[in-house]
Formats: structure tokens, C-alpha cells, sequence
């Protein structure tokens, strides 16, 4: 198994979440020290008292990375932290976004596998950026609706309910409401399910 670094930061607001990164991680290497963060601000305080280069698996929507501003910042002030985001947010504008930032390395899907996830990390520790390869089976995006419509739709695929989809993408349920009306007017359907069904052929 290739080392990586001595030290990776998982930075995810929901436990549940960082207990099965941790699992995984020390399952894979064991004896790396493993630090966490619920928010952005805890995030960046690791990090800039951690000897470099330390990894970080980072998630773009906890408490103050603002879908990715946060991200930004921790790049100016942490330059040498080597950054996997790992995030149920997938629109092409999302990760082409958080790639163009020079200390990230690879973009991981929440819905994607642990061997994506085991390259991501062997990558980010040789300094090498690992391609963004959609996960094997995912849906294809429509070019009729806007990135921020296709995220929502893409939640709405994962089953979250307009509540669980607002608080996902630090929005209104009405604002999530008005997203939904307009995808069903662009993709021609009524529901939820066709929404979530409908491909990328335009009638």
C-alpha cells in the first residue's frame, strides 16, 4: 500500500460521516494521524498548525465554505494543504470550480466508492491531480437547465426532500420550490420522479 501523509484532516459537519472517512483511512494506513473539523474555520486552525504537506478530505457544504468560497480561502491562507473534496454537490460548475484551485487535487462524489476515494488520496499525496471521472451508472446532465438546477435535481435524485435539498445547498425551501417548478417546466414533466428520470434528449 503507498504511504501517504503522516497527518489527513476529515472536515465534514456531519459525524456520521467523518466515523466512516476515519474507518476507512485507518483501515487503509494504518497508524495515519487523523484530525477533524466540523466547519471551515476548524478547518483552516488545523491547518495551519499542521507540518506540510498534510492532506485534507474537505466537504464543500459545512458551516462556512459557502459552496466553495471557503475553499478559496483556505488556498491563499494554507497553499501547501493537499485538498480532496469529497461532496454530494456534482454539477460540472461545482467541480470545475473547485479543481481550478491550486491545492486541490481530486473531486469525490459522496456517492462514489472507496477505491475512488483510496486514488484520490494516493494522488493528492504524490502531488498529482487525479481526473475527474463521473462514477460509473451516474446521470447525465441536461444542458437545458442551469448548474444550480441540476443540483437540485441531482438531490432530488439522491431522495432528499425539499427541506433536506434547502439545507444541502443554503437555500429557502420556497427558493427550492421555485428551482423545482422551473425544472419542470424546462424538462417538460410534472413530478418529482419524472424529473429525476427524464434524460438529456430534448423532446
Amino acid at each position: 500500500m503507498t504511504d501517504v501523509a503522516s497527518t489527513i484532516v476529515i472536515a465534514d459537519d456531519h459525524a456520521l460521516v467523518r466515523d466512516g472517512f476515519k474507518l476507512m483511512v485507518a483501515t487503509l494506513w494504518p497508524g495515519v494521524r487523523i484530525l477533524e473539523a466540523a466547519d471551515a474555520a476548524t478547518l483552516r486552525e488545523l491547518a495551519r498548525r499542521l507540518p506540510q504537506p498534510a492532506l485534507a478530505l474537505v466537504d464543500l457544504n459545512m458551516p462556512g465554505m459557502d459552496k466553495g468560497t471557503g475553499l478559496a480561502l483556505l488556498a491563499r491562507e494554507c497553499p501547501l494543504l493537499r485538498v480532496v473534496v469529497v461532496s454530494a454537490l456534482t454539477s460540472p460548475d461545482v467541480i470545475r470550480r473547485a479543481l481550478d484551485l491550486p491545492n486541490v487535487y481530486a473531486f469525490v462524489p459522496k456517492s462514489a466508492g472507496g477505491q475512488r476515494m483510496q486514488q484520490a488520496i494516493e494522488a493528492a499525496h504524490a502531488g498529482r491531480r487525479l481526473p475527474h471521472v463521473p462514477p460509473s451508472g451516474a446521470p447525465p446532465v441536461d444542458d437545458r437547465l442551469t448548474p444550480r438546477m441540476e443540483e437540485v435535481r441531482q438531490l432530488v435524485r439522491q431522495g432528499l426532500s425539499n427541506k433536506q435539498i434547502a439545507r444541502q445547498l443554503n437555500l429557502s425551501e420556497g427558493t427550492v420550490k421555485n428551482y423545482l417548478t422551473e425544472i419542470f417546466r424546462l424538462l417538460q414533466v410534472t413530478n418529482r420522479t419524472q424529473a429525476a428520470r427524464s434524460d438529456i434528449d430534448c423532446p
